[in-house]
């Protein structure tokens, strides 16, 4: 089963992508409120995948999926944007797949499973 990081710097979405995801059997390594926490996060405790927000303080889920990759090139990063164009920002990152919100938790549960194998 893999792991899972989530960031958010929305506490309700956190508390969410928790429920629905532990719900399902994803064991959670860690939730961070911004892109800086989710990298010293990762660090101590790598995830498989990050689900992370583009949008937040102190370093951008962008700039944050970037570290993370640059150290640890087989995580697999959902990167959630609420309308910003972020498509050539991305280009070269292998490994990040974009969700544009709002999206279905059926369709994150369905990426999820396709990536680990169930």
């Amino acid at each position: 089963m893999v792991a899972l990081g989530i960031a958010d710097d929305e506490p309700d979405i956190l508390r969410l992508f928790k429920m629905m995801l532990g719900s399902k059997g994803y064991p959670i390594a860690y939730t961070a409120m911004n892109g800086a926490e989710a990298v010293e996060m990762h660090r101590a405790r790598p995830a498989d995948i990050v689900i992370i927000d583009y949008n937040m303080p102190y370093m951008d889920g962008l700039e944050a999926a970037r570290t993370i990759l640059e150290e640890f090139p087989n995580t697999k990063v959902f990167l959630m944007t609420c309308g910003e164009d972020i498509m050539d920002l991305v280009k070269g990152l292998r490994g990040v797949t974009i969700l544009k919100k709002p999206f279905p938790f059926k369709a994150v549960i369905e990426m999820l499973d396709r990536l680990s194998s169930r």
